[in-house]
């Protein structure tokens, strides 16, 4: 009898169905776009603005009637201008980096700018004094004439690297050398303030509070975070109170008393306005007349007569040439910038990539919000550049150095 094909077809071996090999999935990882150029565009619109100041001195007759040095007047754009190339290649050298690297030599990177800060506190051969603040090493370069570098702005990166690397850590114990470590960071910035330069020990604290923050750090330690800097804010201001109390003398004589007078500035900068206030005053003026438009590039008059206008105070500059426009163009740029911070860090490969982006983002954000709070009258006057726009090499490498590190982050894999 004739088999039918169903039972023919049965009795067939069946073979198993072949199977496409499965590729295993890698994570790739980019940074925001906006990361990459918003630091470039930043810097450019801060050497745009230094220059009309520069050329705005050069319309200015010299106290003996004579025109000042082309050369000599146009030397910190042309050095600002020196800062940002370096800045470049600074970038994209650390960028090249593998981020492990600037993870496992963080303690190096923290002694290296402990030991710089220390050497400015003992005052050692290169150290620079200017307006009663020793902030600056001065390195010979002979084609430069001398340029001179500001460990506190570094020592803002060495913090970033440390914390993320401790923090990122797969058990974080607290073992004796993280004890001494954390000692060595809050030295750090104790020995800032002692320049004195309490706003970027304030600054410094705030971004390593940030990235243990957002590593997980405990309710009850942000409270008593929070309480300590409180105690210390109340001891500044009233150190000069009492030193002046136990010495019956006045305490505006006190060390210490530049706070109470710059938050009293803060609180009424007209009644201040030839001593304290003055800075305030003038950068308020140069805010409220720009308008809407503002006057045009180089016409700004409140920069010819507003202290540290290309560093400390370069918005109300831009607010007053480029008028409300310009200056909410600046701030937007730096939003996007901080944004991308933050997009970044959701976006990174591992633990350790976003702990460091997003305490970027806090240390861009924090001094924007700063510096700017300064520039409107919010708050008292403080020596903080603002990201990326305010001239000062050190700044600007630190920070281009910054971003630089976050990329090379980006691109570890887990």
């Amino acid at each position: 009898m004739r088999q039918s094909h169903a039972l023919r077809n049965a009795r067939r071996p069946i073979e198993p169905p072949r199977q496409t090999p499965v590729q295993p999935s890698t994570r790739t990882a980019r940074v925001h776009p906006a990361l990459l150029w918003t630091p470039f565009a930043l810097a450019l619109v801060g050497l745009l603005f230094q220059g009309s100041i520069a050329i705005g001195e050069l319309n200015r007759l010299t106290r003996d009637g004579y025109a000042p040095d082309p050369l000599l007047t146009l030397r910190p754009v042309l050095m600002q201008a020196l800062w940002l190339l370096m800045g470049v290649g600074v970038l994209w050298g650390c960028s090249r980096v593998r981020g492990r690297f600037w993870l496992a030599s963080a303690w190096v990177w923290l002694l290296l700018g402990w030991g710089a800060l220390l050497w400015l506190a003992l005052k050692l051969p290169g150290a620079l004094t200017l307006n009663g603040a020793t902030r600056w090493i001065g390195v010979p370069i002979p084609a430069l004439s001398g340029i001179t570098l500001q460990p506190a702005e570094f020592y803002k990166l060495a913090t970033l690297l440390w914390l993320t690397a401790v923090c990122s850590a797969p058990r974080l114990r607290p073992t004796v050398g993280l004890w001494l470590g954390a000692l060595l960071w809050l030295s750090g910035g104790g020995l800032i303030a002692l320049q004195p330069d309490k706003d970027t020990a304030v600054l410094v604290l705030l971004l390593g509070f940030g990235v243990c923050f957002v590593g997980g750090l405990r309710t009850q330690w942000v409270l008593l975070v929070g309480l300590g800097v409180a105690f210390l804010a109340g001891v500044m201001v009233a150190t000069p109170l009492m030193l002046g109390a136990l010495r019956n003398q006045p305490w505006e004589t006190q060390p210490g008393a530049y706070v109470i007078k710059r938050i009293q500035a803060t609180l009424d900068p007209w009644t201040h306005e030839r001593e304290a206030g003055y800075q305030m005053v003038r950068a308020q003026i140069a805010v409220g007349s720009g308008g809407l438009f503002g006057v045009g590039l180089g016409g700004g008059r409140e920069k010819r007569s507003l202290p540290a206008v290309e560093s400390d105070y370069i918005f109300a500059a831009i607010a007053e040439e480029a008028g409300l426009l310009g200056s909410l163009g600046v701030i937007a740029l730096l939003a996007l910038l901080v944004w991308a911070c933050f997009q970044s860090a959701a976006r990174a490969p591992t633990r350790a990539g976003r702990l460091y982006l997003a305490g970027l983002g806090v240390w861009i954000g924090a001094g924007a919000l700063m510096n700017l709070s300064m520039a409107v009258g919010l708050m008292p006057t403080m020596g903080l550049p603002l990201p990326f726009v305010s001239a000062g090499g050190s700044a600007l490498v630190s920070l281009m150095a910054a971003v630089g590190v976050g990329i090379a982050l980006m691109r570890e894999t887990p």
